[in-house]
């Protein structure tokens, strides 16, 4: 039997080579021996059936005693790295490098020694726990901080919190402090006299604020990630914080702090503009939903979706506020539906009051035209989109008023007679006949109700196979055709 094989997850894998996470994690914390017996063990699993994959082997080539050898492997196994499926005979399975727990790795004793010493100093008044100092180890092992940097920090957090700040809590600021840039003792006092620096910038924005509890660490975390990260001076954030008094605090403070970096509104002209415009654009958010007849609670929806894109549109508030009564007027009470009323007017370039009044004159004089020329039909009920449809069709043919309503005498008492018009309008344009006195020459001379049909052969035209399938590709290339 194999003294070391691969377990079957890495023989899948189909790569065995030394993961650089073993190189950066583990190796570093190996004495010789275990290095060795481990390197020796994943060279022997490559060559499982020509290799001589025994204990004596192993101790030959490596120059241990059995003993040494298991104790490595026990290492090993703690390291989660391998498995030991036997201890007689020795049988050592690998595992993949990312199957290891970190909760369960071993450090050396003499590595932290000092450190454990003087973390427990730091929190004289409890225990610090082994599970507490474990989560200390990973934490300086992933960012490789020195030992004297964590205990400032720790201490830092002591003096603020008091001893029963927990763990999670010191290393939250740590990494936060180690994100910002912090590496060495030199940083971490720096960044302690920046904190302690930022105390009476800190009670006057507490005051603007309106908060009344104490400073503590998490407002100089702030502090500093606002003047030093985002650029803000303290006549800005002061500025801010007026804005968010007795509304959310220092969190409240920060939101808008980040709204206001990601706009680049960084000076108190830049921010007073801002926050005036997002004041107007709330009250007329609400004005507008009064308006259409519907109501929330929360605006911020409203003015991020709809308002906000609406005024980048180039509305201004009047003719939006106008929209919304036209919308009211006709029974949309919906933001969805006044937001497809909005992009109709878009698309007509109505962007103003004067525009868009504009534009729903001409609506409501060509209903009045449309209205007349049903009369002059004889047809007496209300114009239908089917009846504006077709009289926008015939304007774009290229008819006047006097033309169409001529046409529309000549359908009275017909059947259908809106459709009587586009098949004498359909007439005039194929005889490309469009002004008064030409359409009224081509349709008196014509007997439409009494002339003979023409000879069927005519009016058959027969295409080939080749000429139709051109015709259809061509049709095809065309959104509007007239046929």
């Amino acid at each position: 039997m194999s003294l070391c094989r691969l377990s079957d997850e890495v023989v899948e894998k189909g790569s065995i080579i030394v993961d650089s996470t073993f190189i950066t994690d583990f190796m570093p914390e190996a004495d010789e021996i275990q290095l060795k017996v481990y390197l020796f063990g994943l060279y022997q699993c490559v060559n499982p059936v020509f290799a001589d994959n025994s204990v004596a082997h192993f101790c030959n080539a490596l120059s241990v005693d059995r003993k040494q050898l298991t104790d490595a492997f026990e290492y090993w196994k703690a390291q989660g790295l391998v498995n030991i499926v036997s201890y007689d005979p020795l049988e050592v399975r690998y595992n993949r490098v990312r199957h290891a727990d970190a909760s369960t790795r071993l450090y050396k004793p003499s590595k932290y020694t000092e450190f454990n010493a003087q973390l427990q100093e730091i929190f004289s008044d409890r225990e610090v726990s082994q599970s507490e100092y474990l989560k200390y180890y990973e934490f300086l092992e992933q960012t490789r901080l020195p030992q004297e940097v964590l205990l400032m920090i720790a201490g830092y957090c002591v003096n603020y919190k008091g001893y029963g700040v927990r763990q999670q809590y010191v290393l939250t600021v740590a990494r936060s402090w180690y994100d910002g840039g912090v590496r060495t003792v030199s940083d971490a006092e720096s960044r302690i006299a920046q904190e302690e620096a930022s105390t009476e910038a800190l009670r006057l924005i507490a005051k603007a604020l309106g908060k009344k509890s104490a400073i503590d660490i998490e407002d100089k975390q702030l502090y500093i990630k606002w003047t030093k990260s985002w650029g803000f001076d303290l006549e800005g954030i002061l500025f801010a914080a007026k804005q968010c008094k007795n509304r959310g605090g220092m969190a409240r403070l920060d939101t808008l702090l980040d709204e206001l970096f990601t706009r680049n509104c960084m000076t108190v002209a830049d921010i007073k503009a801002y926050t005036e415009e997002k004041q107007n654009m709330y009250d007329l958010a609400k004005e507008i939903t009064r308006t259409i007849g519907v109501r929330y609670e929360n605006l911020d929806t409203v003015v991020s979706h709809y308002v906000c894109v609406w005024l980048s549109q180039g509305f201004d508030n009047d003719a939006l506020l106008l929209i919304a009564e036209y919308c009211f007027a006709n029974s949309i009470r919906s933001l969805n539906g006044m937001n497809a009323a909005v992009s109709k007017f878009y698309k007509q370039g109505c962007v103003t009051v004067e525009s868009i009044n504009s534009y729903l004159a001409s609506l409501v004089e060509r209903e009045r035209k449309i209205k007349a020329v049903l009369e002059t039909a004889g047809i007496s009920r209300m114009v239908t989109q089917s009846d504006r449809d077709a009289y926008a069709l015939w304007l774009d043919w290229g008819f006047d008023e006097e033309v169409i309503s001529y046409c529309a005498s000549l359908a009275q008492g017909k059947p259908q007679a809106m459709g009587f018009i586009t098949k004498l309008l359909t007439r005039c344009k194929d005889a490309k006949a469009y002004g008064t006195d030409e359409v009224k020459s081509l349709l008196s001379s014509s007997q439409s109700s009494s002339e003979k049909s023409a000879p069927r052969g005519q009016l058959e035209r027969r295409y080939t196979k080749e000429e139709m399938g051109s015709l259809f590709g061509d049709l095809q290339n065309y959104d509007d055709i007239e046929i």
